[in-house]
């Protein structure tokens, strides 16, 4: 993988100067910046001087964290408690429960996002890393490409490696399931 700063670099570029063309190739302005699982003290470190930066130039950003998705929707209702607790013993059909209100949370977050923006702007995706184990990125990608389009762009920030055989890896552990977006790996 190439040195975090030159990563940072080419997508500075792709939201400043190029994001018009950004869907070229992939049919959608999706563009994943993929560091390494170790880096991440050091990436977040230069997306906010990459959000200072890209802002300071007149574009419009909204950050959409994943930070707290797969609990948002039993915290509003009260049911978290209930949930750490059935977690222990319900197994598979309470993961599918999980994971189908965080692709929901997600993809209501990201319409916000595209609704606050009037649709054009920058979207980053952050905190990727608290999907896992619950939910894919893929589907929710999927669920967003007649939404985000030019000259909107979404920057999602991965945690991922690629494997020996030349696979990219979330986390290092799963292989990645969306194949549509400019990768900067």
């Amino acid at each position: 993988m190439r040195a975090l700063p030159e990563k940072f670099e080419e997508l500075e570029r792709w939201l400043l100067r190029d994001r018009a063309l950004l869907a070229q190739s992939t049919g959608v302005p999706f563009i994943r910046l993929v560091y390494r699982p170790d880096e991440e003290a050091d990436c977040v470190r230069r997306r906010e001087l990459l959000l200072r930066m890209v802002e300071g130039q007149g574009v419009k950003v909204q950050t959409v964290s994943c930070r707290d998705v797969i609990f948002a929707h039993y915290e509003r209702r009260g049911r978290l408690e209930q949930l750490f607790e059935l977690e222990a013993t319900a197994g598979a059909d309470l993961n599918d429960n999980i994971a189908r209100h965080a692709a929901q949370e997600l993809t209501t977050r990201l319409m916000q996002a595209v609704e606050s923006l009037g649709n054009d702007g920058v979207i980053l995706l952050t905190d990727v890393a608290f999907l896992y184990p619950y939910l894919h990125l893929g589907p929710i990608l999927d669920d967003c490409t007649n939404c985000i389009r030019p000259p909107m762009a979404l920057a999602v920030f991965y945690p991922g490696e690629v494997s020996l055989e030349g696979r990219l890896m979330f986390l290092g552990v799963r292989p990645t399931s969306y194949y549509r977006t400019r990768d900067l790996v």
